[in-house]
């Protein structure tokens, strides 16, 4: 115990990681909810690999000698930040647009995507051999390294994006579930569905940037499918599910830290960890005492 009051205080070595990682682990799961609504679990595969072709192809730019792109490590990471935004953003408006349609299969397409996005990130980097470690690094989620700018910024990013998820989750709920009921009420459902999916792209990208592809997808899939069984609403859904992704993300940096193990596989781990515990009691205990 006395480790873990220790790992929390601010003048604790790796303060920005800890904290870092458990935000991540807080705000994700909150966007997550409404790829389960929208039964586009899919999604959170695939636009975190988009997210890192992005990366990717902010440092090959910069290896094809577009000196704009050059500076110091912040100033690459925040144009890495761009570069993911672009990119996430940009993939999301399209496949939206793919689904209103019904064009082809869906989940066939975000296969596809998948393969690309990876295939994309090996041949970007492959035009920058000076930028290929630092991209290992930021897919790997180097938070250890995080400066204090930017831990700060991190933090107010993430704390607008859970008050926008609050804020308005009526509508965001209702666009997602009903949206001829949205229309009839008088909801702008393309705006609505914008400014969601603007959040996405801003959570994910950041978060790539942040903690590396896989645990983002976690974060986004895993807390929610642990915490639906036991929800009651959309706000206990989001609030749940945002508890188990910000425990499984402390329980995991702890793991990692105690045990010399790799990040974002021992949290991963754990995530699903909660969630088979979470689906095995479901089937324990009646749905007369939930």
């Amino acid at each position: 115990m006395s480790l873990i009051y220790e790992m929390l205080k601010p003048d604790f070595l790796l303060h920005h990681a800890v904290w870092g990682s458990i935000v991540v682990g807080f705000v994700c799961p909150l966007v997550g909810v409404y790829f389960v609504l929208r039964r586009l679990v899919f999604w959170g595969v695939a636009l975190p690999q988009v997210s890192a072709s992005g990366i990717a192809f902010a440092f090959m730019l910069q290896g094809l000698g577009l000196n704009f792109l050059a500076g110091n490590e912040s100033q690459e990471k925040h144009l890495a930040i761009v570069g993911a935004l672009i990119f996430t953003v940009g993939t999301i408006l399209v496949l939206a647009a793919l689904e209103r349609r019904g064009a082809g299969l869906s989940e066939g397409r975000i296969g596809a995507l998948y393969a690309l996005a990876w295939a994309a990130s090996i041949l970007f980097v492959a035009w920058n051999a000076a930028g290929e470690t630092e991209m290992l690094g930021l897919l790997k989620g180097e938070i250890v390294s995080i400066s204090e700018a930017d831990f700060h910024a991190m933090l107010d990013i993430f704390g607008a994006v859970t008050a926008c998820m609050f804020l308005f989750q009526r509508e965001f709920t209702l666009v997602s579930y009903d949206r001829d009921m949205a229309v009839t009420l008088g909801r702008n459902v393309l705006v609505w569905d914008v400014l969601l999916y603007l959040i996405i792209g801003v959570t994910i990208s950041l978060g790539v940037m942040t903690v590396g592809p896989l645990v983002i997808f976690g974060f986004l899939v895993i807390p929610p499918l642990a915490a639906l069984p036991w929800a009651r609403g959309m706000a206990s859904l989001s609030i749940l599910s945002s508890l188990l992704g910000g425990l499984s993300a402390f329980a995991g940096f702890y793991l990692s830290f105690t045990r010399d193990l790799p990040l974002g596989p021992v949290v991963i781990g754990i995530a699903c960890g909660v969630y088979a515990l979470s689906s095995t009691a479901r089937l324990i205990v009646p749905k007369s005492l939930c």
